[in-house]
């Protein structure tokens, strides 16, 4: 039971790290999982932490969100055109999800038959280190205020979080890079992008469980798990912050070069 105890942990801090870091929670989560040996119920285990990782989200976000449905609601239903900015990120956050939905719907069974293949969440987790590198190379815009085509290549850019071994948020972020966006101005409308992606995720997570064994033990280890992502994730935006103020993610682009060579490697051999 101990040895299952810590299992789970690390589950959780993996998943509570990754989720909101640009080095891909699926791909890690895969990772680990067949490095662990925990493959009972594994789509209920990731709706356990895509839930707790939401729940994170949504309190580290909570005052941008709320003043987000103040303000949309404010113009809606009152006309006051003070909120007009609000009223116009509420949509650019529906424009800039639109891309994933529909990529989902016609590649999403193909993404999840290779969602556990090892070499090829290697292979993705080395592309995706060098995009976090390539795309810090392109040059800022003067005019920093984003706009629906903004988001809409945004969400675009997001398609690519999809695959086991690309980042959601790393996709989202490399998407402000191209359109000449500094991440640092972007970093909530990110944030807030990564809602609807966790939420999705976890949705399309439900509709595949077919039986639950409810456990005492199971219901424990879970537990745990839920509460190390829920912790762990809201610190892991902090993290995030910081590592976009100070633009240090060349860290990130050699952790992926590294762990991505060392899985497409073993996934080939094994």
């Amino acid at each position: 039971m101990i040895i299952d105890i810590l299992k789970y942990i690390l589950m959780g801090l993996v998943q509570g790290v990754t989720e909101v870091l640009p080095i891909s929670s699926s791909g890690h989560l895969a990772i680990m999982g067949n490095i662990l040996k925990i493959e009972d119920n594994t789509i209920a285990f990731r709706v356990f932490l895509h839930l707790a990782s939401l729940i994170a989200t949504l309190f580290f976000l909570r005052k941008r969100l709320f003043q987000l449905i103040k303000g949309f609601c404010l113009y809606v239903f009152k006309k006051d055109k003070t909120y007009k900015n609000e009223f116009h990120t509420c949509w650019m956050i529906v424009v800039a999800t639109l891309p994933a939905v529909i990529f989902t719907l016609l590649v999403g069974d193909f993404i999840e038959s290779i969602s556990n293949t090892l070499w090829v969440i290697g292979m993705l987790l080395m592309i995706n280190g060098f995009a976090l590198f390539a795309f810090t190379k392109v040059k800022p815009r003067e005019k920093q205020e984003i706009t629906y085509i903004d988001a809409l290549v945004m969400g675009g850019f997001q398609c690519f979080g999809l695959f086991s071994g690309i980042s959601r948020s790393g996709s989202c972020i490399n998407g402000a890079s191209a359109r000449g966006l500094k991440k640092e101005n972007v970093a909530d409308f990110v944030f807030i992008m990564l809602i609807p992606a966790v939420l999705g995720a976890t949705v399309l997570e439900l509709k595949d469980i077919t039986s639950f064994a409810f456990s005492k033990e199971t219901i424990i280890l879970y537990l745990i798990s839920f509460i190390v992502t829920l912790f762990v994730t809201y610190f892991s935006f902090e993290l995030l912050l910081v590592t976009i103020r100070k633009s240090k993610f060349i860290y990130f682009t050699i952790y992926c070069e590294i762990i991505g060579l060392i899985t497409l490697i073993y996934g080939l051999v094994m």
